[in-house]
This record gives C-alpha cells, sequence and structure tokens, in this order.
C-alpha cells in the first residue's frame, strides 16, 4: 500500500519523513477539595505536537532542504497533511539541519505546533479556577457541567444575581 506523502502549505516531501511522532494531550487539572477528596477538572485537548526526522537524497539534497526552509520562513500558519490522519492547521515550530556523513544526503529534523480553533481552547488566560462563560450559558449549566452545587457557585460569585442570565465571555469562579 503506497501512502500519501506529507505536505505542508505548498511545500509536499519527495518522500516521507523516517520518523513521525505525534503528541496529544488533555489539560486535566486535580483540586484537591478539603474533605472531599479529589476532583479532576478536563479543560480540554491540547495542541498537538508533530515531530520527526528524515533525509534528503540527491545531488540536489541541499536544494530540497533550503526549500523546505523557506517554507519554515514564513511567519504564518497553514495546513499539515500526514498520511493517514486528516489534515490540520500547523505552525511550523522548529527545523534543524543535522550533520550526515554520506554524500548528497541531508538530515533534517522537524516540529509543528497545531493551531487550535476558539472553540477547542478551553484552556484560557486566566486562572483555571474560573469557567468563561459561552453564549446563552446559565449558572446551571455551568454548575452540571463541572458536577458543582448552584447555591456554592452563587456563594462564589456575589455579583451573579440571577443564574438564569449571564453573559458570554462573563468569568465565573468554581473554587
Amino acid at each position: 500500500m503506497a501512502l500519501d506523502l506529507m505536505k505542508y502549505k505548498t511545500y509536499t516531501w519527495h518522500h516521507n519523513p523516517s520518523k513521525i511522532n505525534i503528541s496529544s494531550q488533555r489539560n486535566i487539572k486535580e483540586i484537591i477539595m478539603p474533605f472531599s477528596g479529589t476532583v479532576f477538572q478536563d479543560y480540554g485537548r491540547r495542541k498537538r505536537i508533530v515531530s520527526g526526522e528524515g533525509k534528503f537524497y540527491g545531488i540536489d539534497c541541499i536544494e530540497q532542504f533550503n526549500s523546505l526552509f523557506s517554507i519554515f520562513s514564513q511567519d504564518s500558519e497553514g495546513y499539515l497533511t500526514i498520511p493517514g490522519i486528516q489534515s490540520f492547521l500547523a505552525l511550523f515550530h522548529r527545523l534543524e539541519l543535522l550533520g550526515e556523513t554520506a554524500p548528497n544526503v541531508v538530515t533534517y529534523k522537524f516540529e509543528f505546533w497545531e493551531v487550535l480553533n476558539e472553540s477547542e481552547q478551553n484552556v484560557k488566560a486566566w486562572s483555571t479556577n474560573y469557567h468563561i462563560v459561552r453564549n446563552g450559558e446559565t449558572l446551571w449549566d455551568i454548575a452540571q457541567k463541572y458536577n458543582l452545587d448552584i447555591n456554592e457557585l452563587l456563594k462564589l460569585n456575589l455579583e451573579i444575581k440571577n443564574p438564569n442570565t449571564l453573559y458570554a465571555n462573563e468569568r465565573v469562579r468554581l473554587y
């Protein structure tokens, strides 16, 4: 079975890198509740990091590397296509040229970082003790989402007068 070639923006590899690693994580926080045990909060998926290593072969191996470097030098994100995985938006984070003893061979390493859209970024710049309200959410929705008591949320958020009326991007303290 022949695999498709790896692509980023307008660059297509002549042959796929010999090593490709895809790292995925979730942003999970452990919260210790006095006299209640431990609660885990799942703040969503973090960006995927794609790294790997490959070789360019032939008398034009340096030109092949330079073509990849010109794509790396661009300061905008693009779609990364890896065989067998749905394309996703990424930034070209790192590119290394490694020494090689063989003639007409250039070894390189690379790293891409996935660009998450706003709905996938559950980790906010503010403290993880807060929830950022989405359009149409109520305090009841938030309490259910985090398995919290509505009365406790009201005590922590004295500025909220009506649990049915929240505004988009408002911060709700959870703990």
